[in-house]
């Protein structure tokens, strides 16, 4: 019965990270349409992670269950909580840091799709 429940638990995780790498794609594009930055787009993404990981937890018997989402939800609530200070507190009272900050990431992404293309 325990390797069962091993099968299940790893098809649990698989299905969850499949489900977020089918919809982060499509929200970031979404967002990007709309003309807002980087960590902007990032937040309705790791809110999205945070609390499908805790549902999926509580539905799964708490948190002693299954490692995989209690790291999940840490990850996901630490990393909210940083693009939160990022995008309100620094955007408001450093915004010429943070314009930079976002710039330099801009750049550092268009960098290294050029120099990733097949061309």
């Amino acid at each position: 019965m325990d390797v069962f429940m091993v099968v299940i638990d790893t098809l649990i995780v698989l299905l969850y990270i499949t489900l977020i790498a089918f919809i982060t794609p499509f929200t970031m594009k979404f967002l990007k349409r709309r003309n807002y930055d980087i960590f902007i787009q990032l937040l309705p993404i790791s809110s999205i992670v945070f609390v499908s990981s805790v549902v999926i937890a509580m539905g799964l018997g708490g948190f002693q269950e299954m490692l995989f989402f209690k790291i999940t939800s840490i990850i996901s609530v630490i990393l909210l909580g940083f693009l939160l200070f990022l995008t309100l507190a620094m955007r408001v009272l450093w915004k010429d840091k943070y314009d930079m900050l976002v710039e330099r990431i801009l750049s550092f992404r268009e960098k290294n799709e050029r120099s990733f293309s097949l061309k």
